[in-house]
């Protein structure tokens, strides 16, 4: 998606969709933003006695929800992800090819150039 579609992307979500919407000035933002959660997501979150446990349910949501958020990904192509990753964190560090064999290799390049792009 090209920058000159992103605010308008942002509106269609906030306004059409009703999702919750972080405000990010572009792409490489939202995706240093997603990279963020992924770290936070990965930390031992046991040690820490403030963090209330989550239930399962409502995160599944959430994290389905993020990975849509990845240009090319929809719904049906997010829960497959998911399924074959298990997590962002593990999505984020997949290869072109292991993203190909769900994706396909247009979308594969998408997500890999989403998530190596801020680095």
């Amino acid at each position: 998606m090209s920058s000159q579609y992103f605010p308008a992307m942002q509106n269609f979500v906030v306004l059409e969709l009703g999702m919750t919407l972080l405000p990010v000035a572009n792409e490489e933002e939202a995706s240093q933003l997603i990279i963020q959660l992924v770290h936070e997501q990965s930390k031992d979150r046991t040690s820490n006695p403030f963090l209330r446990k989550q239930c399962s349910q409502l995160t599944h949501a959430s994290i389905l929800r993020t990975v849509q958020q990845i240009p090319g990904v929809g719904k049906t192509k997010a829960l497959l992800l998911l399924q074959r990753f298990g997590s962002i964190h593990q999505l984020c560090n997949a290869s072109v090819q292991e993203l190909e064999q769900i994706v396909g290799q247009t979308v594969a390049q998408q997500i890999y150039a989403f998530f190596t792009q801020a680095n």
